[in-house]
């Protein structure tokens, strides 16, 4: 009789420490609790009581109700439990989702039956085996109540790490526990995503110009991506390694393989701002922060990271204000490339700061403000980008300035050599022949000398068109002795094409012009060169023409550093283009088919019934992706076709399976009267993209119960006229002009689908690629043509 009194005291005892409120009921399917403000909890300094220790401390009212959303605690040695008291009145089984990826050990205990006088325990962790996961996901899912459960019931559990802490509790079934990481996996798989296209965008860039800064750069793009999924809960890179070893040093000395990163970013900032040449205290004050920022990593090899993170956080922190103030220092002092870098730092900055007030309870904890640092990080990237595109334009200046700088100095020596010959008048009047004569050699000499010593072209031509005197530049590039170049006419020393070209600069130069040029210079050595040059005439006292000077240099590796930059600034934003509008709605499809076979939302019976889809959706992106690399190569060097013989016919009844979903729900007519063995010679990967591009634009344009016809007919020319007839609603004349005319125009479709507005533009180019033409003949309300054709036989 005894031992009942004690247990019913026992259960009053537990039931009245928690009190009515909180307990936590999940009456339904969907419901989704952040259980911070209804959890107890209590330090354990030692980190070494057991559960009945604690069952004992809390009927002695140790353990204490948390006040905010998210427990947080500060880097401790000292272990934590909690307890909360939950009831199931739903249709399913409740879960506990514990959403961190930083607790090192979790000692989840469960009542074994109604009267809970027993648990059993579930051990897992970072530091404990994968295995002891009770579900397979990034963060930690342990059951709670099953459906058939319906009394209150209390759960305690133990967490201990060596990191600063943060306790996200959220209660729900599988389904809406489903639901909330789905958000989450998106965001994280669009941050890798952003991450990569910057990544490879900087590679090339990097290797294009071959600055230190794209390699800090993209060694800082490479480090943020591995730091920020790790911080966020996806530490997918840390499981590839399958040593148990290694992935216990990942997480226990987080400081340590994080400073690299950190450092990647202060050298950033030195060589960007240019604070080593301009701005040596600013310099120095940073490079003390990246040594303490490296000892703190060598520190926490030696030392448990929990002694030490709160003064490298405080670090890292300190580093950030003080990027962030010497960049608006700079911004405010007029240095403009300042600018997009504090935009960037301003942005990380703020996304911090919502960071830490959400964890701190300040904030509504949500899926996007808990991930909030993705989109700093985003922005700060992206500013960052447009940063060092703006240093590159810089660079571009300042070699320009270089230039001028030298025309210049040759303006200077040429202004010497005026000197010399007004010496020289005064030398006629001396009554020492000999002294005369040995003042005009020495003067001669040292003009020589000077002139050509110069890395340019020098000249002076009188107002015939007569040398006066030209450097070494002119023997060595046009295989003329000076002695020979000197006296005679440009026309006897420039080759014809230079002599065609230079003659209006010349005569405009005579005529008492000044004459700025830039133009390709192809030398007799057979040399192509991009020159920059400057006719100027010199006047005596009486405003009389005297001479004409002329410096050339050659500014061929700016031009091609230029040209190659804009190639493959052209070709990546191609690239991306076609990749986001073709590639992302049949994988959106597949994902979509198999989270909801993942999560239960369809049988395997009904999975089945989705694999003929799958599989053309499958098959459709492979040959799309073999298009896409095909096409990326080709527009590495250029634009080229691999035409072929083959059966046109064959490509069209494959868009007729490929397109059969969309056609059916429209309630579409598609006709191919284009006749079997309809042979064209062209390329059939670039023709493929053409036909599915022009039957995706029809039906996108078609109405319910509309027709489309695909039709063709040979021309005397062996030609064939491919025509894509729709009866949809048409084509204004207004847009009929933007279509291959403007960049990216597209309008929504009958069922508001939308487009990226490149297909068409794509169509016209591989078209014309191949030897054909593509036009359109349409009537707003009763429908379009598009036609393009093709040669039939080898030219």
């Amino acid at each position: 009789m005894y031992k009942i009194i004690i247990f019913l005291y026992l259960s009053l005892l537990i039931t009245s420490s928690f009190g009515q409120d909180n307990v936590i009921t999940m009456k339904r399917s969907t419901d989704l609790f952040k259980v911070g403000k209804q959890v107890y909890f209590l330090e354990d300094k030692t980190g070494e009581l057991s559960l009945k220790q604690i069952q004992k401390a809390d009927k002695e009212g140790k353990f204490k109700l948390y006040h905010k959303d998210i427990f947080t605690h500060k880097a401790t040695n000292s272990a934590f439990w909690f307890k909360f008291q939950t009831k199931n009145e739903s249709e399913t089984d409740s879960w506990l989702a514990i959403n961190t990826t930083f607790l090192w050990e979790i000692d989840f205990y469960t009542p074994k039956d109604s009267l809970q006088n027993n648990y059993q325990v579930v051990q897992t962790g970072v530091l404990r085996p994968l295995q002891n996961k009770p579900y397979p996901t990034t963060k930690f899912w342990i059951p709670l109540q099953k459906v058939t459960n319906k009394q209150a019931q209390t759960f305690y559990f133990r967490i201990h790490t060596g990191q600063t802490i943060e306790v996200p509790l959220v209660i729900g079934s599988l389904q809406s526990l489903s639901q909330e990481k789905t958000i989450s996996d998106y965001l994280t798989a669009g941050f890798v995503g952003a991450l990569l296209i910057m990544f490879l965008y900087n590679s090339f860039l990097g290797i294009a110009t071959r600055k230190h800064i794209y390699a800090y750069y993209i060694i800082y793009l490479f480090g943020v991506c591995l730091a920020a999924t790790f911080i966020n809960g996806y530490p997918f890179w840390v499981d590839i390694f399958d040593s148990f070893s290694i992935r216990h040093w990942i997480y226990t000395h987080t400081i340590s393989w994080i400073a690299p990163i950190q450092i990647s970013v202060g050298l950033i900032t030195i060589n960007y701002l240019g604070l080593r040449q301009k701005h040596k205290s600013f310099y120095y004050f940073i490079v003390i922060v990246l040594i303490l920022i490296f000892m703190w990593g060598i520190l926490n090899l030696f030392i448990p990271t929990y002694k030490i993170q709160f003064l490298h956080q405080v670090l890292l922190l300190s580093n950030t204000i003080i990027t962030l103030s010497i960049s608006y220092w700079l911004t405010f002092k007029g240095k403009k490339q300042a600018l997009f870098y504090v935009v960037g730092w301003t942005c990380m900055f703020a996304s911090i700061v919502v960071y830490l007030c959400t964890i701190n309870g300040w904030l509504e904890y949500t899926i996007y403000t808990r991930n909030i640092i993705y989109f700093g990080i985003l922005l700060e990237i992206w500013f960052f980008s447009l940063a060092l595109s703006e240093h590159i334009s810089n660079l571009r200046k300042e070699n320009k300035k270089v230039v001028q700088n030298l025309l210049i100095k040759a303006e200077k020596e040429i202004e010497m050599r005026s000197q010399i010959i007004d010496n020289q008048k005064q030398l006629d009047q001396a009554n020492t022949n000999s002294l005369k004569l040995e003042i005009a050699n020495q003067e001669r000499m040292i003009l020589r000398s000077i002139i050509d010593n110069l890395p340019i072209f020098v000249a002076m031509i009188d107002k015939d068109g007569n040398y006066i005197i030209a450097n070494k530049m002119y023997e060595d590039n046009f295989f003329l002795p000076v002695s020979h170049i000197e006296g005679s006419h440009y026309t006897k020393v420039l080759p014809n094409k230079l002599t065609k070209i230079h003659n209006g600069y010349i005569n405009k130069a005579i005529a008492g012009n000044i004459v700025e040029f830039t133009d390709p210079m192809k030398l007799p050595s057979g040399k192509m060169t991009y020159s920059y040059g400057k006719y100027f005439p010199v006047f005596d006292e009486d405003k009389s023409l005297k001479y004409v000077t002329v410096f050339v240099t050659d500014v061929s590796d700016l031009k091609y550093k230029e040209l190659e930059l804009q190639k493959l600034n052209d070709t990546k934003d191609k690239l991306f283009s076609i990749i986001s509008h073709d590639l992302r709605s049949p994988f959106a499809q597949l994902k979509g088919v198999l989270d909801l076979f993942e999560k239960g939302g369809i049988s395997e019976a009904e999975l089945k019934y989705f694999l003929p889809e799958i599989t053309k959706n499958v098959n459709y992106t492979s040959d799309l992706l073999n298009n896409l690399v095909y096409w990326a190569k080709s527009q590495m060097s250029g634009l080229h076709a691999d035409p072929e013989d083959f059966d046109i016919y064959k490509l069209i009844a494959n868009k007729e399976n490929l397109f059969a979903k969309e056609i059916t729900a429209k309630d579409l007519t598609f006709m191919n009267n284009v006749q079997q063995n309809t042979f064209v010679y062209a390329d059939k990967n670039m023709t493929d993209l053409v036909i599915r591009n022009l039957v995706a634009n029809a039906i996108k344009f078609c109405k319910k119960s509309d027709t489309i016809l695909v039709k063709s007919e040979e021309t005397s020319n062996d030609f064939l006229i491919v025509r894509v007839v729709d009866t949809g609603i048409g084509i204004s004349p207004k847009n009929k002009k933007k279509i291959f005319n403007e960049e990216n125009f597209t309008t929504l479709g009958t069922h508001k689908e939308k487009g990226t507005g490149i297909g068409l533009k794509l169509c016209k180019e591989f078209i014309e690629g191949n030897g054909g033409k593509i036009w359109i003949d349409s009537e707003e309300g009763k429908g379009t043509i598009f036609s393009f054709s093709l040669p039939t036989k080898a030219k």
